[in-house]
């Protein structure tokens, strides 16, 4: 993650009908969950972006003006981009189960030539209905 400067957080488009996002951004903030690897000194530029909707195809067009303006006005090349999924697509939690396009959407952010990592806030309580089989994955 050294070369990285720039995180695009993805969010479920239904989640965010009714979440705030707070608490993915709170883990950014203090360096938690999904965000754990990331450097608490270093300066990271962020944007928040859902995935448009099921089956989630919008996120390739999304990302792919993001990163042509990005690398036109800005210099920013692909491989300092990272896009961070969500917790609410990658796991079952308060918010649903898993989502069921998650390995349509990891294709489309490959296709692109972008870099992706899983998961943002962790819920200790998702976590503990995750270990006793409440939630799956």
């Amino acid at each position: 993650m050294e070369n990285k400067d720039y995180i695009v957080i993805v969010q479920c488009d239904l989640v965010m009908q009714r979440c705030s996002g707070y608490f993915c951004e709170k883990a950014f903030h203090d360096r938690t969950g999904g965000f754990g690897v990331y450097r608490a000194d270093k300066a990271y530029r962020t944007l928040y972006l859902t995935c448009g909707g099921c089956c989630g195809r919008a996120l390739h067009r999304k990302l792919a003006n993001l990163t042509t303006k990005l690398l036109a006005q800005e210099k920013v090349a692909k491989d300092r981009i990272v896009v961070q999924m969500a917790t609410c697509i990658t796991k079952d939690n308060y918010h649903g189960p898993q989502c069921p396009h998650l390995d349509y959407l990891k294709t489309l952010i490959g296709k692109l030539g972008l870099t992706y990592r899983e998961d943002t806030h962790i819920s200790g309580k998702a976590q503990e209905r995750r270990n006793t089989g409440v939630y799956q994955g």
